[in-house]
Formats: C-alpha cells, sequence, structure tokens
C-alpha cells in the first residue's frame, strides 16, 4: 500500500504543467502563464480582425474622405497590428523561431509605419501610399515567408492567403505614381477588409481551449 502510494507521488500526470498553471494563486501567475494564455486564445485575432474590417468600412464609406482623415485611419490601424502581431506571435505555443522573428518584425514595421502617418506634418496621399504601400508589400513578403516556414501549423493557409492579399496591396498601390485620397481609401480600405476578415476566419481553424477544472 505503501509502495503504491510512493508511485503514484513520484508519477506526475500528463498534464502536470497545465495543473500547476490552473491551480496557481490569483497574483502569482508570472508574465509566462499570461502570455501563454493569449496565445492560447482565437479571439485576440478575431479581435484585430474585427476591428481592421470596421477601419476598412470607414475609409472607404466616408464621404469625401481627405488625406488627414485616412491618416488617423490608417496609423491607428497599423498600430493595432504591430501590437497584435508581435504580442500574438510571442505568446502562441509551438511556434518556430523564423516565425516568431518574422512575426516580429512585421509587428515592429507596422507601429513605425503607424506612427509615420500619425505624426506626419504633410499628410498627403501621395506620402500614405509610399508609406503604407511599403509596408503591405513586406508585411506580405514576410507572411508568405511565416506561413511557408510553419509547415505543421494550424492556419497555415490563411496566413499564406493574407501575405499575398497584402502584396497584390502594395504592388498595386506603389504602381499609382499620382493617387488620390479617395483611390487610396477605396484600395486599402479593401485590403483592411479582407486582410481582417482573413485573420479573423483563420484564427476558426486553431483549437479552441478549454479552461482546466
Amino acid at each position: 500500500m505503501t509502495e503504491g502510494t510512493g508511485a503514484a507521488a513520484q508519477t506526475p500526470g500528463p498534464s502536470a504543467t497545465h495543473q500547476h498553471r490552473a491551480s496557481g494563486t490569483p497574483g502569482r501567475r508570472d508574465v509566462a502563464d499570461v502570455m501563454a494564455d493569449v496565445g492560447e486564445s482565437r479571439w485576440w485575432p478575431v479581435a484585430y480582425g474585427v476591428l481592421a474590417v470596421i477601419a476598412g468600412i470607414l475609409a472607404v464609406a466616408w464621404p469625401g474622405v481627405t488625406a488627414l482623415v485616412l491618416a488617423a485611419i490608417f496609423g491607428i490601424q497599423l498600430l493595432i497590428l504591430g501590437l497584435f502581431r508581435t504580442v500574438w506571435v510571442l505568446a502562441v505555443p509551438d511556434t518556430s523561431t523564423a516565425t516568431k522573428v518574422i512575426g516580429v518584425l512585421v509587428g515592429i514595421l507596422a507601429i513605425i509605419a503607424g506612427v509615420m502617418c500619425l505624426r506626419s506634418p504633410v499628410a498627403t496621399a501621395v506620402f500614405l501610399a509610399i508609406v503604407v504601400g511599403l509596408f503591405w508589400l513586406v508585411n506580405g513578403v514576410m507572411e508568405l515567408a511565416a506561413g511557408v516556414a510553419g509547415r505543421s501549423q494550424r492556419g497555415r493557409g490563411w496566413a499564406i492567403l493574407g501575405g499575398v492579399v497584402g502584396l497584390i496591396a502594395g504592388v498595386v498601390v506603389l504602381s499609382m505614381p499620382v493617387i488620390s485620397a479617395v483611390t487610396l481609401a477605396w484600395v486599402l480600405g479593401i485590403v483592411m477588409i479582407v486582410h481582417g476578415a482573413v485573420t479573423a476566419i483563420g484564427a476558426f481553424g486553431r483549437p479552441a481551449t478549454t479552461p482546466a477544472s
């Protein structure tokens, strides 16, 4: 009887780590626990996708849109995208190092582009087209690379599709030497709607997490 009890005590269950996280005392959870919860939640990318779709609709539907209005919409959307990319790619468990590096680089580029849109003293349509077009071009290439590198990851196809959308958007915007605020709003507004929808739908390809009991 004693030996059986000792053997049971020495053999941890298969979910010992998960049970340790679940039974942790409130207020004692570390940053790694919080980040793991974020990475395991599908609602984080869904929230970003919804916000991106809303921003895209605002850009397309705004009557008499101006370059300053677009700078605010694109700038805020890029800042949110940068935060989302950086936090989520670091939090998702079992993510390859290459995917993490690419995700962090995309996040940093998005934040820089967002700040440039919001802080530019001359927010012209051409300036916005160059900044946002370059970002979507680089973002598309990096998303494609991340999708190809993460062969074992769920939602890989959606990541590749998002990369293709961004790549096309960047090429289209940068290929227009002269562009009006309305045209830019339509092109990038549609891109944000599609990219947001792809991100949100792709989140449901990942396994849902259930709270530990």
